[in-house]
């Protein structure tokens, strides 16, 4: 008897939808040369890896996140259907195997409209807005030409906020201030602290 952890599930299916989400977004902000170049999804957080030949600027990460939240409040289908090959690679292009080569004759294709068209065996979600909510946590050049993006996705997004919010508490306690004060505040302990490094070394 096999049962489905639907927590667990709900979750894997967010983090990749939200990965298919993101690429049509990265197309858009950065350009038509962008290619999956490789993904991994967990509970906690997901990657996705595109071609691109530079590392990408604060601005242009923020820019690949709104794209990407827009894209779910459109709450678009997500459309799973079985294709022969032939017949797939005829309406999409070979576009469809962005996540790798599929054997097979009959592909399993995963469509967003407008926004990203896939070869994809995995689990996910009926409509964009399921996804809830995306936030890229960072992004980074993992080598000549390919850019690693990683992300968080629906209650793992909202699980991340919950935690940025926690930690912002205790610092606002820690260092008997407003929130707006803690990077002033941080700032002025580190010079008073290298003033006393600096004093400590000198004595000695």
């Amino acid at each position: 008897i096999g049962k489905i952890d639907m927590e667990r599930r709900q979750q894997l299916a967010q983090h990749h939808t939200a990965s298919h989400i993101i690429n049509g977004a990265a197309k858009r902000i950065l350009g038509k040369h962008v290619w999956q170049a490789g993904a991994a999804k967990t509970l906690e957080k997901a990657r996705l890896d595109i071609t691109h030949f530079e590392s990408l600027s604060e601005k242009e990460k923020d820019e690949i996140e709104f794209a990407a939240n827009q894209i779910v409040k459109e709450n678009i289908p997500v459309i799973k259907k079985m294709m022969e090959r032939g017949i797939a690679e005829k309406e999409y292009g070979f576009t469809i195997y962005q996540g790798g080569a599929v054997p097979g004759k009959i592909l399993r294709i995963v469509e967003i409209p407008g926004v990203d068209v896939e070869a994809c065996g995995g689990t996910h979600l009926d409509l964009t807005g399921d996804v809830s909510r995306i936030i890229v946590l960072k992004t980074t050049k993992i080598q000549d030409g390919i850019v690693r993006i990683e992300f968080v996705a629906g209650r793992a997004a909202e699980k991340y906020l919950e935690e940025k919010e926690s930690k912002i508490i205790k610092l606002t306690e820690l260092l008997e201030c407003e929130e707006h004060e803690i990077p002033a505040r941080a700032q002025e302990l580190f010079e008073l602290w290298k003033k006393v490094v600096k004093k400590k070394e000198k004595i000695s």
